[in-house]
């Protein structure tokens, strides 16, 4: 298992200095050319053009159709407010959960959360329904098709596209990658363990020079790497980090220094009690965020 997350870590490292990955599908190899900066908000301009095509030619948008369902008893504003806290809360709440110590405690807080989960996923597929056939929706779609257009390759330099059969056939890997690479956690470790963290920490003041190229050409990968990289850098230099966190760049990264006195965390401990006397020894992860 150790050897597994050594190799993805520098793997994973490896493909955003590089600025590509590489697949192998039915035998062939296919690379996936990170996006850029510019093709990133080429991208989304695009798409922007797509929403107003389609509202000309009659297309309704989600807000239009999301209108007209409440007008018909289909959705309600309650539903859409209901969808805002419940995300809220679980962001709140998962990352209490990750400060959590007492496993007892992190199961039952973590089945609230779940339950949370699907009403708030229940909501979102209900929503869903009324929205599939906006104009932003179509325009998504087109979005999806422009970016396998522009990052899927059949050589190292980038000058064979596959075809069309291959190009869908290589989303679902391409997407997997794009999710892999751009999650916060994975970019924290592999900066931390791959040793881009030290390298960064000699640059700086100019660590766009450390992958040569501009702003424009700098992939979205690598700007992430560098903006985490930043914070965690600034975190080990101004915070006095605890030795049993010392070697997690996640909980490093999360982690807030806190003067709190006895007699407060007295007292948030005699609520919590409180509560929990109140619903009958259970308590809801809303208390352990009032």
């Amino acid at each position: 298992m150790m050897e597994k997350n050594h190799y993805k870590i520098h793997k994973d490292l490896l493909d955003v200095i590089r600025g590509y990955s590489q697949f192998t599908l039915l035998e062939n190899t296919y690379y996936f050319k990170h996006f850029s900066i510019e093709e990133s908000l080429e991208v989304e301009g695009f798409m922007q053009g797509d929403i107003e095509s389609s509202v000309k030619s009659g297309i309704k948008t989600q807000s239009e159709l999301l209108e007209a369902a409440k007008k018909h008893n289909a959705w309600s504003t309650d539903k859409e407010e209901k969808i805002k806290s419940l995300d809220w809360m679980i962001k709140r709440s998962t990352a209490a959960l990750n400060k959590m110590q007492d496993e007892n405690q992190r199961k039952v807080f973590n089945e609230q959360i779940e339950t949370q989960r699907k009403e708030l996923s229940d909501l979102n597929q209900e929503k869903g329904k009324i929205i599939n056939y906006s104009a932003e929706t179509l325009a998504e779609t087109k979005k999806v098709s422009k970016m396998l257009d522009i990052c899927l390759y059949k050589d190292a330099a980038f000058k064979e596209k596959p075809i069309d059969q291959e190009r869908y056939a290589l989303a679902p890997l391409m997407f997997s990658r794009y999710g892999d690479l751009n999650n916060r956690e994975n970019i924290l470790n592999f900066s931390y363990h791959g040793g881009f963290l030290d390298i960064y920490a000699s640059q700086s003041n100019n660590p766009i020079a450390l992958f040569g190229c501009t702003l424009l050409d700098m992939t979205i990968f690598q700007k992430n790497l560098i903006i985490l990289t930043n914070s965690l850098l600034n975190k080990l230099k101004n915070t006095k980090i605890p030795d049993e966190i010392s070697g997690d760049p996640v909980k490093i990264f999360e982690y807030e220094e806190k003067e709190e006195k006895e007699a407060n965390v007295t007292h948030g401990i005699d609520d919590l009690k409180a509560k929990s006397k109140v619903r009958g020894g259970n308590l809801k992860a809303e208390d352990f965020l009032s």
